[in-house]
């Protein structure tokens, strides 16, 4: 069940897109990073709660999100914004959220190397549990973890996915930001002539 501020992005995905966040791979991936590093990740209840209400603004506003039409033909389903991986992250348990916004980070932050980014830290996470496991302290979450296989693939759809929520997010509000660069824009040039009288 995904927490109540990301019901309007559910309610304003296709058909399909919200099938494949809740049963497909995209789901699948979402749970496997769940299980290898949500466990040591710090609860963030306020930061996921103010995503799920941005992100169910940004989805419910029809320029960003289209819905589709039958005039649209077998392209239905596939009209208006992928936000797949965060409705998957949404559904798959508490704290998943913060494993998108590290996608969403990777993506604008690595760019092209998002997708090598994302095993390292898969390989890394799974080599640090089977040092755990050597140890004394062994949970059966970390066993399990351990064996976690994701291939390369599956973190490439997990990055295209967040690369695309993203794409979408920054168009549909492109006026604003404009507006807030210009508004910066002009307090900078108030504040360097104030301080060059």
């Amino acid at each position: 069940m995904p927490p109540p501020e990301y019901n309007g992005l559910g309610l304003s995905l296709s058909p399909l897109r919200k099938k494949e966040a809740e049963d497909g791979t995209t789901h699948t991936v979402a749970r496997k990073l769940a299980l290898l590093l949500c466990h040591d990740l710090p609860d963030i209840p306020h930061l996921i709660k103010a995503y799920g209400k941005r992100a169910s603004e940004i989805a419910e506003n029809p320029s960003v999100n289209p819905q589709g039409s039958p005039l649209d033909g077998d392209f239905q389903d596939h009209v208006g914004l992928d936000a797949t991986s965060l409705w998957a992250s949404a559904t798959s348990g508490k704290n998943t959220v913060a494993l998108h916004l590290l996608a969403c980070m990777l993506a604008r932050i690595w760019k092209s190397k998002a997708v090598s980014a994302w095993v390292e830290i898969v390989e890394r996470r799974k080599a640090a549990l089977r040092a755990r496991l050597d140890g004394d302290l062994i949970r059966s979450d970390d066993v399990t973890a351990s064996a976690v296989q994701i291939s390369r693939e599956q973190l490439a759809e997990w990055d295209s996915s967040a690369r695309a929520w993203l794409q979408s997010a920054d168009v549909g509000f492109v006026r604003q930001q404009n507006q807030l660069m210009l508004i910066l824009d002009t307090a900078t040039s108030v504040l360097h002539r104030a301080a060059t009288r």
